[in-house]
């Protein structure tokens, strides 16, 4: 058993960043799913079009058509996600990706 969670406890560290930016689009997803509507071109615009609305619109409480926003609280844990994956990311990257010439980080 304390080799399986070994197992476990490796496989998470070593997808810790794919697990969170995954994890970071799905919320997205569903937040421009619930998004009730409206664009700066069209106010009245059902839906999150993704050529017509900016990301940003996700996260205000009111959408751009005057609706309450029920996406809102998924697209913060959605950024939220996305903001640890890439914390995670950027903490590795050093020792990875640079060559070591007696700096220290």
């Amino acid at each position: 058993m304390l080799i399986f969670d070994s197992m476990i406890k490796d496989t998470i560290k070593k997808y810790v960043v794919l697990i969170c930016l995954t994890t970071s689009v799905i919320f997205i997803i569903i937040a421009a799913i619930s998004y009730p509507g409206g664009s700066l071109l069209d106010k009245n615009s059902i839906g999150f079009g993704w050529s017509k609305n900016f990301i940003s619109n996700l996260f205000e409480a009111k959408a751009v058509n005057g609706s309450e926003n029920p996406g809102r609280i998924w697209g913060r844990i959605g950024m939220a996600f996305h903001a640890v994956g890439y914390g995670v990311f950027l903490s590795i990257c050093p020792g990875r990706f640079l060559p070591d010439h007696g700096l220290e980080f």
